[in-house]
């Protein structure tokens, strides 16, 4: 599966997930005490539970990308104050700072730079079994492309499902319900989501 990486050898993966995991609890938390919420106010405006709120804060678990989205909205911010985006133009490889914009079992890198609107590209890691959400999904944007770079990925839409493999690359409407998934149970899918225009 070309550069794909047994799940044996996933330990520092997961270090980093849970890192990047309280981090952004931190950031929420934050957040919400600068605005004088409780987590019971946040969790009724997203119409989420209190409890699964205040394990996000914790670090403890990880929210799907509507749930993330729906938060934001609560808190009057924008998806991107939950993480930080690199300050310049220029996006060097070796400065990336891995994030999650929602899911389960990935890890997110922000490739385009701060305050570009017309366009957004991010590379998603995900390990064996990672998903975006529970279920399907939409959100704004006019088109999505997805190119897979090493692995697989599950692409899911209302009654449809398709399988990208390694060099494919995907085309669609984000407003349509949809949502993907790594279905291999060994290895990880590493990929690249263009937004147009940026989401995040």
């Amino acid at each position: 599966m070309g550069t794909a990486r047994k799940t044996n050898a996933n330990a520092p993966a997961a270090e980093e997930s849970s890192a990047i995991l309280r981090l952004i609890g931190q950031r929420l938390r934050a957040l919400r005490q600068e605005r004088g919420l409780s987590l019971a106010q946040v969790a009724a405006a997203a119409g989420l539970t209190r409890g699964f709120l205040s394990q996000l804060e914790l670090g403890d678990t990880a929210a799907s990308v509507s749930s993330l989205v729906k938060i934001a909205s609560a808190l009057g911010v924008d998806v991107t104050s939950l993480f930080e985006r690199p300050p310049s133009p220029l996006v060097r490889h070796a400065e990336l700072k891995p994030s999650m914009l929602g899911g389960v079992g990935l890890v997110d890198y922000l490739l385009t730079p701060a305050g570009e609107r017309r366009a957004q590209m991010i590379e998603t890691h995900l390990e064996p079994g990672g998903h975006a959400d529970t279920g399907l999904f939409a959100r704004n944007g006019e088109l999505v492309i997805c190119h897979v770079v090493s692995g697989t990925l599950a692409m899911e839409f209302d009654g449809e499902r398709c399988t990208l493999g390694t060099g494919d690359t995907l085309t669609f409407d984000p407003k349509v319900p949809h949502n993907w998934s790594n279905p291999s149970k060994r290895y990880r899918t590493k990929v690249f989501w263009v937004d147009v225009p940026a989401e995040y």
